[in-house]
Protein backbone atom coordinates (compact mmCIF):
# COMPACT_ATOMS: atom_id res chain seq x y z
CA UNK A 1 0.00 0.00 0.00
CA UNK A 2 2.63 2.29 0.86
CA UNK A 3 4.69 1.63 -2.39
CA UNK A 4 1.78 2.44 -4.48
CA UNK A 5 1.12 5.65 -2.27
CA UNK A 6 4.78 6.41 -3.26
CA UNK A 7 4.27 5.32 -7.11
CA UNK A 8 0.93 8.17 -7.20
CA UNK A 9 3.60 10.95 -5.36
CA UNK A 10 6.33 10.52 -8.21
CA UNK A 11 3.91 10.36 -10.70
CA UNK A 12 2.14 13.28 -9.79
CA UNK A 13 5.59 14.85 -9.48
CA UNK A 14 6.66 14.47 -12.92
CA UNK A 15 3.63 15.37 -13.94
CA UNK A 16 4.08 18.95 -12.53
CA UNK A 17 7.62 18.84 -13.60
CA UNK A 18 6.32 18.27 -17.10
CA UNK A 19 4.13 21.04 -17.24
CA UNK A 20 6.20 23.30 -15.59
CA UNK A 21 9.16 22.28 -18.48
CA UNK A 22 6.71 22.34 -21.28
CA UNK A 23 5.59 25.90 -20.44
CA UNK A 24 9.09 26.95 -20.54
CA UNK A 25 9.40 25.47 -23.45
CA UNK A 26 6.80 26.97 -25.32
CA UNK A 27 7.34 30.42 -23.84
CA UNK A 28 10.79 30.94 -25.47
CA UNK A 29 11.01 33.29 -27.63
CA UNK A 30 12.78 31.05 -30.66
CA UNK A 31 10.47 28.27 -30.50
CA UNK A 32 7.10 30.38 -30.71
CA UNK A 33 6.46 32.31 -33.47
CA UNK A 34 7.41 35.81 -32.79
CA UNK A 35 7.72 35.06 -29.14
CA UNK A 36 4.07 34.34 -28.68
CA UNK A 37 3.58 33.04 -24.89
CA UNK A 38 0.44 30.85 -24.97
CA UNK A 39 0.06 30.97 -20.94
CA UNK A 40 -0.18 34.61 -21.23
CA UNK A 41 -3.30 37.29 -21.97
CA UNK A 42 -3.38 37.66 -25.73
CA UNK A 43 -5.51 40.92 -25.26
CA UNK A 44 -3.53 44.06 -25.00
CA UNK A 45 -4.93 47.42 -23.26
CA UNK A 46 -3.49 50.35 -22.67
CA UNK A 47 -3.46 52.40 -19.13
CA UNK A 48 -5.51 55.63 -18.82
CA UNK A 49 -2.10 57.17 -18.77
CA UNK A 50 -1.22 56.02 -21.84
CA UNK A 51 -3.89 57.71 -23.47
CA UNK A 52 -1.63 61.24 -24.40
CA UNK A 53 -3.45 61.76 -28.15
CA UNK A 54 -7.11 60.87 -27.02
CA UNK A 55 -6.80 62.80 -24.01
CA UNK A 56 -5.22 66.12 -26.49
CA UNK A 57 -7.80 66.29 -29.00
CA UNK A 58 -9.24 69.36 -28.02
CA UNK A 59 -5.64 70.56 -26.88
CA UNK A 60 -3.98 73.86 -29.53
CA UNK A 61 -0.56 73.33 -30.35
CA UNK A 62 0.14 76.71 -29.54
CA UNK A 63 -0.51 79.75 -27.81
CA UNK A 64 0.11 83.27 -28.62
CA UNK A 65 -0.10 86.11 -25.66
CA UNK A 66 -0.25 89.46 -27.76
CA UNK A 67 0.31 92.06 -25.18
CA UNK A 68 -0.68 95.16 -27.09
CA UNK A 69 3.07 96.49 -27.53
CA UNK A 70 3.84 96.70 -31.22
CA UNK A 71 5.36 92.67 -31.94
CA UNK A 72 5.78 91.87 -28.72
CA UNK A 73 4.44 88.74 -28.24
CA UNK A 74 5.25 85.26 -26.32
CA UNK A 75 4.50 81.89 -27.79
CA UNK A 76 3.72 79.35 -25.38
CA UNK A 77 3.80 75.70 -27.10
CA UNK A 78 2.35 72.66 -24.51
CA UNK A 79 5.35 71.49 -23.32
CA UNK A 80 6.19 75.22 -21.84
CA UNK A 81 5.30 75.04 -17.48
CA UNK A 82 2.66 77.55 -18.08
CA UNK A 83 0.84 75.91 -20.81
CA UNK A 84 -1.29 74.28 -18.82
CA UNK A 85 -2.17 77.32 -16.47
CA UNK A 86 -2.94 79.64 -19.82
CA UNK A 87 -5.12 77.41 -21.62
CA UNK A 88 -6.97 76.46 -18.21
CA UNK A 89 -7.51 79.79 -18.05
CA UNK A 90 -8.56 80.53 -21.40
CA UNK A 91 -10.57 76.60 -21.79
CA UNK A 92 -13.62 77.94 -19.73
CA UNK A 93 -13.94 80.88 -22.46
CA UNK A 94 -13.55 78.55 -25.47
CA UNK A 95 -16.42 76.12 -23.80
CA UNK A 96 -18.67 79.20 -23.27
CA UNK A 97 -18.15 80.50 -26.83
CA UNK A 98 -18.91 76.87 -28.15
CA UNK A 99 -22.02 76.44 -26.06
CA UNK A 100 -23.37 79.63 -27.18
CA UNK A 101 -27.14 79.62 -29.39
CA UNK A 102 -26.95 80.84 -33.11
CA UNK A 103 -28.43 84.33 -32.39
CA UNK A 104 -25.47 85.75 -29.54
CA UNK A 105 -22.75 84.93 -33.20
CA UNK A 106 -22.30 87.44 -35.32
CA UNK A 107 -20.27 87.96 -38.65
CA UNK A 108 -17.14 90.36 -38.43
CA UNK A 109 -15.16 91.90 -41.07
CA UNK A 110 -11.52 90.89 -41.80
CA UNK A 111 -10.31 93.98 -40.49
CA UNK A 112 -11.89 93.08 -37.08
CA UNK A 113 -10.12 90.10 -37.17
CA UNK A 114 -6.61 91.63 -37.73
CA UNK A 115 -7.18 94.63 -35.14
CA UNK A 116 -7.90 91.96 -32.34
CA UNK A 117 -4.77 89.96 -33.01
CA UNK A 118 -2.79 93.67 -32.91
CA UNK A 119 -4.02 94.18 -29.43
CA UNK A 120 -4.14 92.50 -26.51
CA UNK A 121 -5.35 89.12 -26.92
CA UNK A 122 -5.23 85.52 -27.27
CA UNK A 123 -4.20 83.84 -30.37
CA UNK A 124 -5.03 80.04 -30.53
CA UNK A 125 -3.27 77.56 -33.00
CA UNK A 126 -4.57 73.97 -33.79
CA UNK A 127 -2.36 71.55 -35.52
CA UNK A 128 -5.26 70.55 -37.90
CA UNK A 129 -8.54 71.66 -38.96
CA UNK A 130 -11.78 71.08 -36.91
CA UNK A 131 -15.59 71.29 -37.79
CA UNK A 132 -17.07 73.08 -35.53
CA UNK A 133 -19.79 70.33 -34.54
CA UNK A 134 -16.69 67.86 -34.08
CA UNK A 135 -15.07 70.71 -32.00
CA UNK A 136 -17.98 71.30 -29.82
CA UNK A 137 -18.55 67.20 -29.15
CA UNK A 138 -15.01 67.15 -28.15
CA UNK A 139 -15.67 69.59 -25.53
CA UNK A 140 -19.08 67.69 -24.47
CA UNK A 141 -21.35 70.21 -26.00
CA UNK A 142 -24.51 68.39 -27.80
CA UNK A 143 -25.48 71.51 -29.39
CA UNK A 144 -23.85 74.93 -30.59
CA UNK A 145 -24.45 77.56 -32.79
CA UNK A 146 -21.43 77.57 -34.33
CA UNK A 147 -21.26 76.38 -38.25
CA UNK A 148 -17.86 76.82 -38.59
CA UNK A 149 -17.02 73.77 -41.40
CA UNK A 150 -13.37 73.99 -40.90
CA UNK A 151 -11.47 76.58 -38.32
CA UNK A 152 -7.96 75.86 -36.94
CA UNK A 153 -7.45 79.46 -35.07
CA UNK A 154 -9.30 81.61 -32.59
CA UNK A 155 -8.44 84.47 -30.71
CA UNK A 156 -9.77 86.17 -27.57
CA UNK A 157 -9.67 89.94 -26.86
CA UNK A 158 -8.88 91.69 -23.79
CA UNK A 159 -12.79 92.43 -23.84
CA UNK A 160 -13.60 88.76 -23.43
CA UNK A 161 -14.94 88.28 -26.76
CA UNK A 162 -14.66 85.32 -29.26
CA UNK A 163 -13.58 85.46 -32.96
CA UNK A 164 -13.65 82.65 -34.68
CA UNK A 165 -12.12 82.11 -38.64
CA UNK A 166 -14.00 79.96 -41.24
CA UNK A 167 -11.07 78.78 -43.66
CA UNK A 168 -13.40 77.31 -46.20
CA UNK A 169 -15.38 80.52 -46.74
CA UNK A 170 -12.55 82.71 -45.50
CA UNK A 171 -15.11 84.54 -43.61
CA UNK A 172 -14.71 85.67 -39.37
CA UNK A 173 -17.27 85.55 -36.56
CA UNK A 174 -17.79 86.87 -32.93
CA UNK A 175 -19.41 85.72 -29.97
CA UNK A 176 -19.78 88.61 -27.13
CA UNK A 177 -18.94 88.27 -23.68
CA UNK A 178 -17.07 84.62 -22.99
CA UNK A 179 -14.88 85.98 -20.66
CA UNK A 180 -14.39 88.70 -18.19
CA UNK A 181 -10.68 87.61 -17.08
CA UNK A 182 -8.85 87.91 -20.18
CA UNK A 183 -7.46 91.24 -19.40
CA UNK A 184 -6.21 90.35 -16.03
CA UNK A 185 -4.67 87.19 -17.78
CA UNK A 186 -3.04 89.56 -20.31
CA UNK A 187 -1.31 91.75 -17.89
CA UNK A 188 -0.45 89.43 -15.59
CA UNK A 189 1.77 87.31 -18.24
CA UNK A 190 3.16 90.86 -19.36
CA UNK A 191 4.37 91.22 -15.41
CA UNK A 192 5.53 88.09 -15.35
CA UNK A 193 7.87 88.40 -18.69
CA UNK A 194 8.59 92.04 -18.30
CA UNK A 195 12.52 91.60 -18.23
CA UNK A 196 12.24 89.17 -21.30
CA UNK A 197 12.63 90.17 -25.14
CA UNK A 198 10.24 88.30 -27.45
CA UNK A 199 9.64 89.77 -30.50
CA UNK A 200 7.35 88.23 -32.82
CA UNK A 201 5.51 89.83 -35.93
CA UNK A 202 2.52 88.39 -37.55
CA UNK A 203 3.69 87.79 -40.99
CA UNK A 204 0.77 90.54 -42.45
CA UNK A 205 2.28 93.37 -39.65
CA UNK A 206 5.41 93.22 -42.37
CA UNK A 207 3.94 92.93 -45.65
CA UNK A 208 5.23 89.65 -46.23
CA UNK A 209 1.92 88.37 -47.84
CA UNK A 210 1.99 90.73 -50.40
CA UNK A 211 4.75 90.50 -52.81
CA UNK A 212 8.30 91.95 -52.53
CA UNK A 213 11.60 92.82 -54.39
CA UNK A 214 11.63 91.57 -57.54
CA UNK A 215 10.50 87.69 -56.48
CA UNK A 216 6.73 87.25 -56.42
CA UNK A 217 7.01 85.10 -52.64
CA UNK A 218 3.46 85.35 -50.60
CA UNK A 219 3.79 84.30 -47.01
CA UNK A 220 0.22 83.70 -45.65
CA UNK A 221 -1.04 86.49 -43.07
CA UNK A 222 -1.10 84.49 -39.72
CA UNK A 223 3.12 82.87 -40.07
CA UNK A 224 4.65 84.07 -37.09
CA UNK A 225 8.05 85.93 -37.80
CA UNK A 226 10.83 85.27 -35.53
CA UNK A 227 13.81 87.59 -35.89
CA UNK A 228 16.16 85.90 -33.91
CA UNK A 229 17.56 82.15 -34.30
CA UNK A 230 16.16 79.84 -31.95
CA UNK A 231 18.18 77.82 -29.60
CA UNK A 232 16.49 74.21 -29.03
CA UNK A 233 17.67 70.71 -27.77
CA UNK A 234 18.41 68.00 -30.26
CA UNK A 235 16.45 64.65 -30.12
CA UNK A 236 17.62 60.99 -30.42
CA UNK A 237 15.32 59.23 -32.60
CA UNK A 238 15.39 55.69 -32.12
CA UNK A 239 13.36 52.76 -34.01
CA UNK A 240 11.84 50.86 -31.26
CA UNK A 241 11.06 47.61 -33.87
CA UNK A 242 14.93 46.84 -33.82
CA UNK A 243 17.07 46.70 -30.46
CA UNK A 244 20.41 46.49 -31.60
CA UNK A 245 20.16 43.96 -34.98
CA UNK A 246 17.50 42.05 -33.37
CA UNK A 247 14.21 42.38 -33.71
CA UNK A 248 11.99 43.20 -30.78
CA UNK A 249 9.26 40.54 -31.18
CA UNK A 250 7.60 41.45 -28.17
CA UNK A 251 6.84 44.81 -29.23
CA UNK A 252 5.17 42.59 -32.58
CA UNK A 253 3.29 40.62 -30.11
CA UNK A 254 1.45 43.67 -29.19
CA UNK A 255 1.03 45.05 -32.32
CA UNK A 256 -0.57 41.55 -34.02
CA UNK A 257 -2.85 42.13 -31.04
CA UNK A 258 -3.80 45.26 -31.08
CA UNK A 259 -4.97 44.52 -34.59
CA UNK A 260 -6.86 41.41 -33.44
CA UNK A 261 -3.91 38.96 -35.29
CA UNK A 262 -3.08 35.81 -33.33
CA UNK A 263 0.15 35.15 -33.92
CA UNK A 264 -0.80 31.37 -33.27
CA UNK A 265 -2.67 30.93 -36.67
CA UNK A 266 -1.84 34.07 -38.95
CA UNK A 267 -0.15 33.33 -42.20
CA UNK A 268 3.11 35.27 -42.41
CA UNK A 269 6.09 35.29 -45.05
CA UNK A 270 8.97 37.65 -45.02
CA UNK A 271 9.64 39.51 -47.89
CA UNK A 272 13.66 40.20 -49.55
CA UNK A 273 13.97 44.16 -47.75
CA UNK A 274 13.08 42.10 -44.42
CA UNK A 275 9.18 43.30 -44.29
CA UNK A 276 7.15 41.06 -41.78
CA UNK A 277 3.94 40.24 -43.70
CA UNK A 278 1.20 38.84 -41.79
CA UNK A 279 -2.13 37.96 -43.45
CA UNK A 280 -5.26 37.03 -42.01
CA UNK A 281 -9.48 37.35 -43.05
CA UNK A 282 -9.74 40.70 -41.62
CA UNK A 283 -6.79 42.10 -43.91
CA UNK A 284 -2.99 42.35 -44.19
CA UNK A 285 -0.81 43.82 -41.95
CA UNK A 286 3.30 44.99 -43.16
CA UNK A 287 6.06 45.63 -40.20
CA UNK A 288 9.34 47.37 -42.00
CA UNK A 289 12.25 47.18 -40.55
CA UNK A 290 12.45 50.96 -40.25
CA UNK A 291 9.52 50.76 -38.02
CA UNK A 292 6.77 51.12 -40.05
CA UNK A 293 3.62 49.15 -40.37
CA UNK A 294 0.61 49.60 -43.17
CA UNK A 295 -2.31 47.70 -42.60
CA UNK A 296 -4.89 47.66 -45.21
CA UNK A 297 -8.62 45.59 -44.35
CA UNK A 298 -9.77 42.76 -46.58
CA UNK A 299 -13.21 43.63 -45.70
CA UNK A 300 -15.06 45.33 -43.29
CA UNK A 301 -11.69 46.13 -41.41
CA UNK A 302 -10.72 45.77 -37.40
CA UNK A 303 -13.71 47.64 -34.94
CA UNK A 304 -11.89 50.86 -33.66
CA UNK A 305 -12.83 51.10 -29.57
CA UNK A 306 -15.96 52.86 -28.85
CA UNK A 307 -16.21 57.06 -28.78
CA UNK A 308 -17.93 59.74 -28.71
CA UNK A 309 -16.61 59.90 -33.39
CA UNK A 310 -14.73 58.67 -35.48
CA UNK A 311 -11.62 60.84 -34.48
CA UNK A 312 -12.08 59.57 -30.65
CA UNK A 313 -12.31 55.78 -31.71
CA UNK A 314 -8.88 56.52 -33.94
CA UNK A 315 -6.97 58.64 -31.14
CA UNK A 316 -7.48 56.06 -28.80
CA UNK A 317 -6.33 53.07 -31.52
CA UNK A 318 -3.32 55.17 -32.09
CA UNK A 319 -2.50 55.27 -28.30
CA UNK A 320 -2.80 52.09 -28.01
CA UNK A 321 -0.02 51.15 -30.67
CA UNK A 322 2.05 53.58 -29.18
CA UNK A 323 1.89 52.32 -25.45
CA UNK A 324 2.91 48.98 -26.35
CA UNK A 325 5.95 49.89 -26.98
CA UNK A 326 6.15 52.18 -23.91
CA UNK A 327 6.46 55.43 -26.30
CA UNK A 328 4.55 57.78 -24.27
CA UNK A 329 4.25 59.81 -27.53
CA UNK A 330 1.81 62.97 -27.55
CA UNK A 331 0.57 63.52 -31.51
CA UNK A 332 -1.93 65.64 -32.78
CA UNK A 333 -4.12 66.02 -35.41
CA UNK A 334 -2.76 67.18 -38.73
CA UNK A 335 -5.40 67.05 -41.43
CA UNK A 336 -8.83 67.66 -41.50
CA UNK A 337 -11.67 66.65 -39.10
CA UNK A 338 -15.35 66.77 -39.29
CA UNK A 339 -18.13 64.44 -38.64
CA UNK A 340 -17.97 63.27 -42.20
CA UNK A 341 -14.30 62.76 -42.17
CA UNK A 342 -12.69 59.19 -43.13
CA UNK A 343 -9.04 60.08 -43.77
CA UNK A 344 -7.19 61.56 -40.94
CA UNK A 345 -3.46 62.08 -40.26
CA UNK A 346 -1.30 62.74 -36.88
CA UNK A 347 2.42 64.34 -36.05
CA UNK A 348 4.31 63.61 -33.15
CA UNK A 349 4.61 66.31 -30.73
CA UNK A 350 7.81 66.19 -28.63
CA UNK A 351 8.82 69.01 -26.13
CA UNK A 352 5.66 71.29 -27.79
CA UNK A 353 6.66 71.22 -31.58
CA UNK A 354 5.86 68.61 -34.08
CA UNK A 355 7.68 65.97 -35.44
CA UNK A 356 7.90 65.65 -39.87
CA UNK A 357 9.07 63.15 -41.79
CA UNK A 358 10.10 63.79 -45.61
CA UNK A 359 6.41 63.92 -47.44
CA UNK A 360 4.47 61.70 -44.78
CA UNK A 361 2.86 62.16 -41.51
CA UNK A 362 3.57 59.83 -38.90
CA UNK A 363 0.25 58.56 -38.95
CA UNK A 364 -2.40 58.60 -41.67
CA UNK A 365 -5.64 56.36 -41.77
CA UNK A 366 -9.02 55.60 -43.27
CA UNK A 367 -11.84 55.11 -40.86
CA UNK A 368 -15.33 54.26 -41.72
CA UNK A 369 -18.25 53.06 -40.11
CA UNK A 370 -16.17 52.36 -36.64
CA UNK A 371 -14.00 50.79 -38.26
CA UNK A 372 -10.52 50.80 -39.38
CA UNK A 373 -9.83 50.39 -43.18
CA UNK A 374 -6.25 51.28 -44.17
CA UNK A 375 -3.54 52.79 -41.54
CA UNK A 376 0.40 53.70 -41.57
CA UNK A 377 1.96 54.14 -38.48
CA UNK A 378 5.92 55.37 -38.33
CA UNK A 379 6.90 54.10 -35.09
CA UNK A 380 9.36 56.23 -32.84
CA UNK A 381 10.78 56.96 -29.33
CA UNK A 382 12.35 60.48 -28.94
CA UNK A 383 14.80 61.10 -26.04
CA UNK A 384 15.94 65.00 -25.41
CA UNK A 385 19.08 65.16 -25.36
CA UNK A 386 21.57 67.54 -23.46
CA UNK A 387 23.00 69.45 -26.82
CA UNK A 388 21.41 72.35 -28.09
CA UNK A 389 22.00 74.16 -31.50
CA UNK A 390 21.05 77.32 -32.97
CA UNK A 391 18.65 77.30 -35.82
CA UNK A 392 18.98 79.33 -39.13
CA UNK A 393 16.57 82.24 -38.97
CA UNK A 394 13.36 82.83 -40.25
CA UNK A 395 14.54 85.09 -43.34
CA UNK A 396 17.74 82.55 -43.82
CA UNK A 397 15.52 80.01 -44.04
CA UNK A 398 13.22 81.99 -46.54
CA UNK A 399 15.64 82.67 -48.97
CA UNK A 400 17.17 79.33 -49.08
CA UNK A 401 13.46 78.20 -49.75
CA UNK A 402 13.51 80.83 -52.33
CA UNK A 403 16.71 80.10 -54.24
CA UNK A 404 16.22 76.64 -54.77
CA UNK A 405 13.00 77.29 -56.61
CA UNK A 406 14.25 80.89 -58.54
CA UNK A 407 15.47 79.38 -61.79
CA UNK A 408 11.52 78.55 -62.45
CA UNK A 409 9.66 80.11 -59.99
CA UNK A 410 7.01 83.11 -60.88
CA UNK A 411 5.40 83.24 -57.57
CA UNK A 412 5.46 80.86 -54.88
CA UNK A 413 2.97 80.79 -51.93
CA UNK A 414 3.95 79.57 -48.44
CA UNK A 415 1.59 78.78 -46.30
CA UNK A 416 3.14 77.75 -43.14
CA UNK A 417 6.27 78.14 -41.99
CA UNK A 418 6.81 77.38 -38.12
CA UNK A 419 9.89 75.28 -36.33
CA UNK A 420 9.78 71.77 -35.88
CA UNK A 421 12.01 68.42 -35.68
CA UNK A 422 13.33 67.06 -39.21
CA UNK A 423 13.46 63.47 -38.95
CA UNK A 424 14.94 61.59 -41.73
CA UNK A 425 13.92 58.04 -40.60
CA UNK A 426 17.09 57.16 -40.04
CA UNK A 427 17.56 56.46 -36.16
CA UNK A 428 19.51 59.23 -34.41
CA UNK A 429 20.30 62.52 -33.12
CA UNK A 430 18.16 65.38 -35.20
CA UNK A 431 17.41 69.04 -34.75
CA UNK A 432 14.98 72.01 -34.80
CA UNK A 433 14.57 73.74 -38.35
CA UNK A 434 12.10 75.45 -39.85
CA UNK A 435 8.78 73.92 -41.75
CA UNK A 436 7.76 75.24 -44.69
CA UNK A 437 4.63 74.09 -46.33
CA UNK A 438 4.22 75.28 -50.23
CA UNK A 439 0.65 75.96 -51.55
CA UNK A 440 1.29 76.64 -54.85
CA UNK A 441 4.47 77.43 -57.05
CA UNK A 442 3.72 79.16 -60.80
CA UNK A 443 6.63 78.19 -63.03
CA UNK A 444 7.40 81.22 -65.29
Amino acid sequence: MKKEHFKNVILITLIITNFMLSQRIFADKKLWLFGYNFFSNIGYTQKNDDLYTTLNLDVPEKIFVNTGYQSSRFCYLRAHDNFEKIYSGIESAILKAFSSPEKNIAPVSEDMWYSVLTGKSFYIVFGGEYSSQLYANLLGVTNTGLNIPAFSHIAISEEGNFYIKDNKNNTYFRVNSVSNEIKTMIEQITTENENVESVINYSYELNFDKAFSDQKTFIAPLVAVYPSPLNSSTLWSENPLIKGEEINYSLIEKILSAFSINPNTVRRYTEADGTLVFVENNGILRISTDGTLNFTANDTGIKLPSGKSALVSLSQFIDTINSAYSGRNEMTITSSANTESTDYSFDYIIQGLPVKFKDKNAVNAKVSGGYLKEYTHILRKYTPTNNYIITPTFIESLDQTILSYQDSMKEIHIMKMYPAYNDSMIPGEIIQDWHIEINDIIAQ
